[in-house]
């Protein structure tokens, strides 16, 4: 058989789908005839397709060096070097393809993927607008342009070239999946929910559609749903991750699962992840400098939550005798990413850079202690942690629980918190703050106005927490004290709110529970942290969801002169009301049970004097605690950093 023939058949065993037929037929021609570019690049793309990514990288290096003037040669490595996450070497690629083809479509369409993965978002809109001159009802280009739009926030644009590309392709799971996310990023989560129905019509074996919807049932409240659904994907494919730890996360919203049987999952998922990993206890250089290298480890290094906790430890360490460094696993910098990075910190920029580049970059920094901020929510690097990057691994902040993570040695937590009883259901060993493991960074101070109580009459309630909180137990408990106060009303403000249907479902669980619509009042999501701090005026008491407590919410409340109402209960995730108000001397805001929660709420409600009292002088409590004496808080947080490091055998 000649070459020419042996590679026709080949090519046609490729086509057909006889992949180890076609790929030993390469592999032949290859060895015969070395100087063969084409069988080096077809031997490389079938490498490529089945993952073997460092092989096909190899091959189609030498059809290059071989011939380097063929574009499609470029373009296919460039393949690879994506799938490899090497958005930079991808780029090159893809660059050198289109001066050989200016037209080649599909480089510009993945050029304009690099570009975006490199946050390079302008040359990425560039580039595939340039695609669309060539291809202008090109579907995925369409698809990759909103993709973008989205991400800089351009809504409007964003919207136009989904719709685009879902008219092209009506039919695509991937184009469906889009534009649910940006309707959930526009708090639409009805319309989105749409979406990844339609998503999944199309490809009912999608995971990452099945999580979204997940993710999407609990933004709407409807924990019980997303739970089975989290089960129903990691019947398929246990080793998503992500899931494992969305299912961890909502177990904390749902009313039926105890502690112990929280714990329980989350030590059943650690033993899975570190199966996974091989786990081997790795050995470290010492670190010869006197300074301690600390590592924080997050994806909200943004205007985040965790952010403004995190903040005043970040501002107040002693740099004389601490290192920081900052591993950011920020999906969408903002202007609070922008502030952290000003800081005296030595900043790693490490969203979609895989666990391994990471792990060399943090053993290459020496870090002595590394601080996961994040636990189980969302874009967490837990499978990092499982690897054991650095002698002492911490988890704070970021999460109300135990990772169940061998890997992670101590969890920062507080007394009241996390009271002795429950250290048995911790797989780390936990390290005390006191008397709380939170230091607030208001994100700004509006004044405070005087309480319009006397003027009106009529107590206002609020919460400002996520809706998933508000279970049937916490809305019955509000019903009653709206019940017992005829002419009380709720104002709820949460991210889901902003979605009308979803109003709508909440007025009929209201009704269930005897309470009609006028006595709520619904607010949207508000961007602006002055204005959203604001509204906070428009209400007297703020009542705290169960098990599942506020955080930054409480602190926001107390801060803008709202007293707070809390239910004390058995794990973190319900104590954690209970630690900030004892930490301000307000311990009696706090109920030991469901009556007690609303009587304490309807006798503060009718104390209007003590109303004024709190209205007048939060702030000042809060200002004068260590609750916002960063400094301070930060000194003790040093300690206790200090102690572990001189405890461990880690070296």
């Amino acid at each position: 058989m000649t070459i020419a023939s042996q590679l026709k058949k080949a090519i046609n065993d490729q086509k057909s789908g006889c992949i180890d037929s076609a790929e030993k037929q390469f592999r032949e021609i290859c060895h015969i005839y070395p100087d063969h570019p084409d069988a080096h690049n077809l031997l490389g793309c079938i490498l490529m397709n089945q993952g073997k990514l460092d092989d096909a990288e190899y091959f189609i290096q030498i059809a290059l060096g071989l011939k380097p003037d063929v574009f499609f040669y470029h373009y296919h490595l460039g393949l690879v070097y994506a799938l490899q996450k090497n958005w930079k070497k991808s780029k090159e690629k893809f660059l050198e393809a289109l001066e050989l083809n200016p037209a080649h479509v599909e480089s510009y369409n993945n050029l304009g993927i690099a570009y975006r993965h490199l946050e390079q978002y302008d040359n990425a809109i560039i580039t595939f607008n340039q695609g669309l001159q060539y291809d202008p009802s090109n579907s995925d280009i369409h698809c990759n342009l909103g993709g973008i739009y989205s991400t800089i926030g351009n809504v409007e644009k964003a919207r136009n070239h989904l719709l685009q590309a879902l008219k092209e392709k009506p039919d695509s799971s991937v184009y469906h999946r889009e534009i649910a996310g940006l309707y959930q990023k526009r708090n639409d989560f009805t319309k989105s929910e749409y979406h990844l129905i339609q998503a999944l019509k199309y490809d009912p074996e999608c995971v990452d559609a099945m999580n979204s919807y997940a993710v999407n049932l609990k933004h709407q409240g409807k924990c019980q749903d997303a739970y089975h659904l989290f089960n129903q994907i990691l019947e398929n494919k246990n080793d998503f991750w992500d899931v494992h730890s969305n299912k961890l996360f909502l177990l904390h919203f749902m009313v039926d699962k105890t502690p112990g049987n929280i714990f329980q999952a989350h030590v059943n998922y650690g033993q899975k992840l570190m199966t996974h990993f091989s786990y081997q206890k790795p050995s470290f250089v010492p670190n010869t400098e006197s300074k301690i290298r600390i590592g924080y480890v997050s994806p909200d290094f943004k205007r985040h939550s965790v952010a403004y906790f995190i903040e005043s430890i970040l501002c107040n360490h002693d740099l004389q005798k601490f290192s920081i460094y900052c591993y950011a696993n920020v999906r969408q910098p903002d202007e609070v990413t922008e502030s952290f990075q000003a800081l005296q910190v030595k900043w790693r920029d490490i969203y979609d850079i895989p666990d391994q580049d990471v792990i060399q970059q943090i053993k290459a920094d020496q870090i002595d202690i590394l601080i996961d901020l994040a636990g189980h929510s969302a874009n967490n690097r837990m499978t990092l942690f499982a690897q054991k990057p650095a002698p002492i691994q911490m988890t704070y902040l970021g999460y109300p629980n135990t990772t169940g993570l061998p890997a992670i040695d101590y969890r920062i937590t507080d007394k009241i918190a996390d009271p002795d009883e429950l250290t048995l259901l911790n797989s780390e060993k936990l390290l005390y703050m006191a008397p709380c493991f939170l230091c607030y960074t208001p994100q700004a101070s509006p004044p405070i106005k005087k309480s319009s109580i006397h003027k009106t009459g009529c107590i206002r309630f609020g919460t400002f927490n996520t809706l998933a909180k508000m279970n049937d137990r916490v809305i019955n408990v509000w019903a009653g004290i709206l019940k017992q106060l005829p002419h009380s009303k709720l104002l709820l403000k949460n991210k889901s709110i902003s979605d009308l249907e979803i109003q709508a479902d909440i007025q009929k669980r209201f009704q269930t529970f005897g309470i009609e619509k006028d006595r709520l009042i619904f607010k949207a999501y508000i961007d602006d942290p002055v204005e959203h701090l604001l509204l906070y005026q428009t209400i007297d008491i703020a009542l705290d969801t169960f098990p599942y407590n506020g955080t930054t919410t409480t602190f926001e409340a107390l801060w803008m002169g709202v007293p707070v109402i809390g239910l004390i209960g058995q794990s973190h995730v319900s104590r954690v009301t209970y630690s900030i108000l004892s930490a301000l001397g307000l311990s009696e805001l706090m109920g030991q049970n469901e009556y007690e929660y609303s009587e304490k709420a309807i006798q503060l409600a009718n104390d209007k004097s003590l109303l004024r009292y709190l209205n007048k002088n939060l702030r000042t409590i809060m200002a004068q605690s260590i609750l916002t004496d960063g400094a301070a808080f930060t000194r003790q947080f040093e300690r206790l950093i200090r102690q572990s490091l001189e405890f461990s055998p880690a070296y």
